[in-house]
């Protein structure tokens, strides 16, 4: 019984000493573009100095987009004019994205552009060909088309990701 009593104690232990330690959580607010685009302290630079960098980030968020789209554009033709197949979808980094995992090797990060659409790919994938029939920058984003025999679907690439 003695026994009990000293792991009981001990588990109370160790739980006291991680809620003392614990790191406190950060901050999950939304940063605005200015909070983006600040220059940390550290660097000493003069206020006008500040002004011409911030404003040149927005100058070249307007021109080029957050996203590396050409790129994403560029390994997206590769896999369209030699027809690779799709071989898997699996989960994202983050919710509501997921891997598409092509035969070449290739992978990237997609998002849904209707809710469904990505299960309905990995269910598909899985007894179907699917294969990247179109591809196009849209604002920022680059959609795919992906087709099967009887069916297809819409997604937005977010970015490139290496295979698992």
């Amino acid at each position: 019984m003695s026994w009990l009593v000293a792991v009981a104690a001990v588990g109370a232990l160790m739980a006291l000493t991680a809620l003392f330690f614990r790191r406190p959580r950060p901050s999950r607010r939304p940063v605005d573009r200015d909070e983006w685009f600040a220059l940390p302290p550290s660097l000493n630079l003069a206020e006008q100095d500040v002004r011409e960098l911030a404003e040149l980030g927005r100058r070249m968020e307007q021109e080029f987009g957050v996203a590396p789209v050409q790129i994403l554009l560029d390994r997206l033709g590769i896999v369209t004019r030699r027809n690779v197949p799709l071989r898997s979808v699996r989960p994202g980094p983050a919710r509501g994205l997921a891997r598409i995992c092509f035969a070449d090797g290739t992978t990237v990060q997609v998002r849904a552009r209707q809710v469904g659409d990505l299960g309905q790919l990995a269910v598909t994938a899985i007894t179907e060909k699917v294969w990247v029939s179109d591809y196009r920058a849209e604002n920022s984003n680059v959609v795919l088309d992906l087709n099967w025999n009887r069916g297809r679907v819409s997604v937005l690439a977010v970015g490139l990701d290496q295979a698992d």
